[in-house]
This record gives C-alpha cells, structure tokens and sequence, in this order.
C-alpha cells in the first residue's frame, strides 16, 4: 500500500535518522525509500528534476504510481510527510501551507552542515522491503 518514495541520501547519517524517524511514525506504510544515488532516482529524476539529486534535500514523490505525482524538496518535504503521516503527527504537517522561505532557511542551513553533526552512520536502517534501488 505504498503511495510515497522519500528520496534520501543514503550516505548521510542524519537523513538516515530521519528515515528511521519516518518508518517509526508511518504505522501505515505509505511511504517507501530510495537513496538519491540509486536506480529509482536514475529513474525518476530525470530532465527537468535531475537537480533534486544534488540538492542536500529530502526529496518527497508523494503519489508516484499515480498521473498525479507531486514532488516537494526541502522544508516542505519534511512537513508534508508529518502532514501524509496524520494522526498527531498532522498538526506539524499544517505548517506546510505556510510560505517555504521561512522553513527553507532553517533547512538549507542544516543540510549545508549536516556532515559536521557527529553522528554515527547507521548499520541497518530498516525493513528491505519498504526501500526501493
């Protein structure tokens, strides 16, 4: 029942936490993973979205075995995934409709200086099953 691919670079432990994050709230399964450097990117990023690959951010594909696919990157991708989430997790999720620029600077600040952060890579992130090439 997968909708969702949450892009991710796999080499980074603080987005490998953030996926951890992700699977532990998603109590439904709607999302899926693939690493920005993987096969499903080499698929789905292509032409116009080839920059998402090098961005320093998450990539959010929200309905991609649909016509109707909706790609979100930076802030709005992390709140749009707490607001897919719903449940409690839905009130963050309503910061989503507010201006980008705002969330944007706080995000591209982390992302600019997530190697810095002494995180430990993570062995095992999750289920095989819920990530995708």
């Amino acid at each position: 029942m997968h909708k969702h691919v949450i892009f991710f670079d796999h080499e980074c432990p603080l987005c490998c936490r953030a996926i951890q994050h992700v699977m532990e709230i998603d109590k439904q399964g709607v999302f899926v993973f693939a690493p920005l450097g993987g096969e499903t990117a080499d698929k789905i990023l292509v032409g116009p979205l080839r920059p998402y690959r090098s961005m320093n951010s998450l990539v959010l594909l929200e309905n991609y075995q649909s016509t109707e696919r909706q790609f979100w990157i930076r802030s709005k991708s992390i709140l749009r995934i707490y607001w897919l989430v719903g449940q409690g997790w839905g009130i963050v999720g309503w910061l989503s409709f507010l201006p980008s620029w705002i969330g944007d600077f706080f995000y591209s600040w982390v992302a600019e200086h997530r190697h810095q952060f002494k995180l430990k890579p993570s062995k095992e992130l999750g289920p095989a099953e819920r990530f995708l090439p």
